[in-house]
């Protein structure tokens, strides 16, 4: 897995039961009486689903432990908060991986009309990606105490150059995900991705504590990043043994420019627009999330050390979940899942808000870990599901969903740091809190109408 966010870079099933008939006929007639032009391509029988099921497996269980190393929740904040004392820099740190994902999404959208392969496109995006790790660690370990503000200026250009390349590959990789994997499949195969690959990195940062605690800064550091990007530049070789099939091309004639395609899908495909507005209010929601690490440490008396205790504690708790989400989304609808998400959200805040100790923080994170769970499973298949239903590229409803979540991933926690600075953790945590009873209510009320689980199958 090259493309963080299968996230958050990346960083993939249904949205409904398979009862859902009647709203497919009003989501399809609804799109296709607006005259969307298929941006996508024609599609190739389903061959080999059960060997590329394991081998993406296999890649997304690398990609995640080497990603643990780069954690938006904790390693990152930390690391960012020994260069500067300010809340708005820290809470910049997921807000800029968000956007630099998000942004050139469009563009990998628009390569799937170009492409004739779809994983060398991945592999060459990734490599390309791992130069600016590579002479980020390097300005950390030369210049982060005696320069912090160039360091500090070297960490995000440098960060934000790899998440771009993996938000240029992630619609082309969801692409491949659709045309690989059988849909009544994906969400399994989204939380045994996370599950297994979350997990060995809960372990690994049990080691990372050691690392943190045993050197000085930045040495600890020096080695969590060189070693997270050792692990996820291996997670490549297993993208090239993808049995990929190959790309048909549409028939139609010349296509409006990708921005055109994007506008259209906004504006016609009603039901598609009703789930992106829930799922950004449900985006504000966390604002918190990147002080939870650091109200730890500067006011309940936690380590560094600790800090990597929280990481495994969040990522055993995603990974945990995500297996679960995933195994129940077929039989429940995936906005339940995106709805449960929002709610234990809301409950870490309330939580973090209370905590009287170091120790109720590992509680904060757990729930955290369960809300990104469900969010992981419902943001990697309700894209798919939705393109599917109204018969257009799969790329581009990605690409349009990641591009319209991105302004508020930037803002919350920017919000959330000038919150915390202007009245404490406490308020940032409360204001967390009632978003999320919005954005529930968001939610349901967008799960109205979605589409049920397309019908296809391996040949």
């Amino acid at each position: 897995m090259t493309a963080t966010s299968k996230t958050p870079g990346v960083p993939s099933t249904t949205l409904d039961a398979p009862n859902a008939s009647d709203d497919v006929v009003a989501h399809h007639a609804g799109s296709e009486a607006i005259g969307h032009t298929p941006v996508g391509h024609a599609e190739a029988p389903l061959e080999n689903a059960r060997y590329n099921f394991t081998i993406l497996t296999f890649d997304g269980l690398t990609f995640w432990l080497g990603l643990s190393y780069f954690s938006p929740t904790t390693i990152l904040p930390l690391f960012v908060s020994h260069l500067s004392s300010s809340n708005v820099v820290a809470g910049a740190v997921p807000a800029v991986m968000a956007l630099s994902w998000a942004l050139p999404q469009l563009l990998g959208a628009r390569a799937m009309s170009g492409i004739t392969s779809r994983k060398r496109y991945i592999i060459v995006t990734a490599l390309l990606g791992r130069v600016p790790l590579i002479v980020m660690i390097g300005v950390i370990w030369a210049f982060a105490t005696t320069h912090p503000q160039l360091t500090l200026l070297a960490f995000f250009v440098c960060f934000a150059l790899f998440r771009a390349t993996s938000g240029m590959n992630t619609p082309v990789y969801y692409d491949l995900v659709g045309a690989t994997i059988h849909p009544r499949q994906r969400s399994r195969f989204i939380g045994l991705n996370q599950f297994l690959g979350g997990g060995i990195g809960a372990l690994a940062l049990v080691g990372g504590r050691s690392l943190l605690d045993s050197f000085p800064f930045p040495i600890g550091f020096v080695l969590c990043f060189g070693l997270g990007t050792v692990i996820i530049t291996t997670a490549i070789i297993w993208m090239s043994v993808v049995r990929e099939p190959p790309i048909v091309k549409s028939d139609s004639a010349s296509q409006p420019s990708v921005l055109v395609q994007a506008r259209n899908v906004w504006t016609s495909d009603r039901t598609f627009r009703r789930y992106l507005i829930a799922r950004c209010l449900v985006a504000l929601t966390g604002l918190a999330s990147a002080f939870f690490a650091v109200q730890a440490t500067r006011e309940l008396g936690a380590t560094d050390g600790d800090v990597a205790i929280y990481s495994a504690i969040l990522l055993a708790s995603q990974t945990i979940s995500t297996l679960g989400w995933g195994a129940i989304a077929n039989r429940l609808k995936l906005m339940n899942v995106l709805l449960a998400g929002t709610v234990l959200a809301g409950l870490a805040s309330l939580l973090a808000f209370m905590a009287p100790s170091a120790s109720v923080i590992m509680i904060v994170f757990a729930l955290a870990g369960a809300s990104m769970g469900a969010i992981v499973v419902s943001d990697g298949a309700l894209p798919l599901s939705f393109a599917e239903a109204s018969k257009q590229d799969r790329s581009l409803y990605v690409a349009v969903a990641n591009t319209a979540v991105s302004p508020i991933n930037l803002i919350a926690p920017l919000l959330g740091g000038a919150l915390a600075d202007a009245g404490g953790y406490g308020t940032t945590y409360v204001i967390a809190s009632a978003l999320a009873v919005l954005a529930a209510i968001a939610t349901v009320t967008a799960s109205s109408t979605t589409p049920a689980i397309p019908s296809r199958t391996p040949s």
